[in-house]
């Protein structure tokens, strides 16, 4: 009886734009991994583009697949590479029970675990790494971003409030009042304070 596979892929926000880390070249190495193995592809599941976190358990597509489990819906989980599954250790272990639960399997693209004692923990010195990875990342991020308020930057993440335009001058990000969205704001509040 041939294998039905589900395809899962997830970016992280700094890797959504790089080849074969966005979620189309995910799911192109997942598909090409799964036909080599003639195994039927049932679903490609890719979390939200703008980037998801992997230590977050309670993703939208994530859940879907707990479901297709669950239901019996497919029998083999491919993923282009361990951290694109999950960059906790805590959430890696979690994943496998649930999916080992119900006779689901998980393969990787990149990176190989046999079903033994060093193979597990091979996998897991994988995930306590990825989870490094992932507080670095943060930390680097949060350092740029106090460096940037420091030299006299706004942090303005998206569109800029309402009421304000985002003016880029001596190579300093700051907001400017947009006059007419400032009448409607201070309406907003007249009303609420009468």
């Amino acid at each position: 009886m041939m294998k039905r596979a589900v395809l899962y892929a997830r970016v992280s926000g700094d890797d959504r734009d790089k080849e074969g880390r966005n979620l189309k070249g995910q799911l192109d190495m997942c598909r090409e991994y799964a036909l080599e193995h003639g195994w039927e592809v049932v679903a490609e599941l890719a979390e939200d583009d703008r980037g998801a976190s992997g230590a977050e358990l309670d993703l939208p597509r994530l859940n879907k697949l707990f479901e297709m489990a669950e239901n019996g819906s497919f029998d083999v989980l491919v993923v282009r590479e361990l951290d694109r599954l999950s960059r906790r250790l805590p959430k890696q272990l979690v994943i496998e029970d649930e999916l080992k639960k119900h006779d689901v399997t998980i393969e990787y693209v990149i990176g190989s675990y046999d079903d033994s004692p060093e193979g597990d923990l091979m996998k897991n010195v994988r995930a306590v790494i990825a989870e490094y990875e992932r507080l670095k990342i943060t930390e680097r991020m949060m350092r740029g971003k106090r460096q940037k308020v420091k030299a006299g930057n706004v942090m303005i993440h998206g569109h800029p409030p309402y009421g304000y335009k985002k003016v880029e001058e001596d190579g300093k990000t700051s907001l400017a009042v947009v006059e007419e969205e400032a009448k409607v704001v201070r309406l907003m509040f007249h009303w609420y304070t009468v």
